[in-house]
């Protein structure tokens, strides 16, 4: 372990994209909000709870496999590839965490949790457009179960899922989201028969993800994936905030102004209050 950076193997984006598309695996991301959780504390939009924090350390655990992809960041080789707030804030992440990441029960490797973010952080952003096309084309064609919170309204107003063949949604609490988990996973059983699950819904997707998967659903937790594409279409060089939905890394949903969507509104088919 140099420099507090565990020796962890972390597939490429590209090659996460290939293992999902030919083994029509399910993908769990963790990020840090997720360590933290672990680790007893309480993160933006999801207060601590023992039990997800259980299961969360749980599925962290478990081996990836054909069924389900287990993913962390791509921080722990080669940090400098980040421009220097990403590189700081991994450095002042693996202080903190230094122990925890010794003790963790680690897999051989590990799917890349920077599939859904593969443009903001990085230093030379000229691999961006590649690593887009390789996740737009795990839906491309297909009838797509978009699961997420009030404020996310991911694809609109942008070309994020226009491949897609059909584009359904359930709406679910931004907030706490963990609290609603059973009538969350009911509704997707419900509503995601041969449909692609793309899961945007905090660490309470993680659990949805594994679970899914073991009941044989394809479910990708895609994250802020929506946040990543408008900056990169839009050229930008920080994390710019979106006037009319969520944005990744702002973590208040204040002074947003919703348009008036109907495409939106007509893909709508459950809401969890």
């Amino acid at each position: 372990m140099e420099n507090n950076i565990p020796d962890i193997k972390i597939r490429s984006i590209i090659e996460t994209a290939d293992f999902i598309k030919k083994n029509k695996s399910s993908l769990v991301r963790f990020g840090d909000g997720e360590i933290d959780i672990i680790n007893h504390s309480s993160i933006p939009y999801q207060p601590y709870s023992p039990e997800l924090a259980k299961q969360l350390k749980n599925i962290l655990e478990t081996q990836s496999d054909e069924k389900c992809l287990v993913a962390l960041p791509d921080v722990f080789q080669n940090l400098e590839r980040y421009n220097n707030s990403a590189q700081n804030f991994w450095k002042g992440h693996f202080e903190r965490y230094h122990n925890f990441y010794q003790e963790l029960h680690k897999s051989d490797w590990y799917a890349n949790t920077f599939i859904s973010r593969p443009y903001i952080d990085l230093e030379d952003k000229s691999s961006a457009a590649e690593s887009f096309e390789a996740v737009r084309s795990l839906w491309e064609a297909k009838d797509i179960l978009i699961v997420e919170g009030t404020s996310s309204r991911s694809g609109v107003g942008n070309t994020l899922f226009q491949n897609a063949k059909s584009i359904s949604r359930i709406i679910c609490p931004s907030h706490n989201a963990y609290q609603k988990y059973n009538d969350i996973l009911e509704s997707i059983k419900t509503f995601g028969m041969e449909k692609l699950i793309l899961l945007m819904l905090g660490p309470t997707a993680k659990v949805l993800g594994f679970q899914l998967s073991r009941e044989g659903y394809q479910a990708i937790d895609i994250g802020h994936i929506d946040s990543e594409y408008e900056w990169y279409q839009m050229g930008a060089s920080y994390k710019v905030k979106l006037q009319h939905k969520h944005t990744a890394e702002h973590n208040y949903d204040t002074d947003i102004i919703f348009l008036q969507d109907n495409d939106y509104e007509n893909s709508i088919i459950g809401r969890i209050e």
